[in-house]
């Protein structure tokens, strides 16, 4: 529990950044989703939040999807950025674990 706790507290200093990042890519792609799709599909930017969200965390309910062209190609690019970015918490916490097991 101590190596846990120490590895950790090590990897809690990059937290706020990772966090800010996330918070603007949630914003950008939800922007770009707002404004790409039409008013029927995505009424408002709550629901566009939702889209980011569900995406970005690859759960994918299904219940909002893109529909226009943009609004796809942006969604697909947001899944590749977004699996890229929910690994790097995970270089961060084994580098913690490496200095600490040292």
């Amino acid at each position: 529990f101590h190596l846990l706790y120490h590895a950790f507290e090590l990897a809690f200093e990059a937290l706020p950044v990772l966090l800010y990042t996330g918070a603007l890519l949630l914003l950008t792609a939800s922007s770009v989703i707002y404004f790409s799709e039409d008013r029927e599909n995505i009424d408002s930017f709550p629901r566009a939040m939702w889209l980011s969200v569900v995406t970005m965390s690859t759960v994918g309910y299904g219940d909002f999807s893109p529909k226009s062209t943009l609004g796809t190609i942006f969604t697909s690019l947001l899944i590749m950025c977004s699996a890229l970015y929910m690994s790097i918490p995970l270089g961060i916490v084994g580098n913690a674990f490496h200095r600490v097991w040292e």
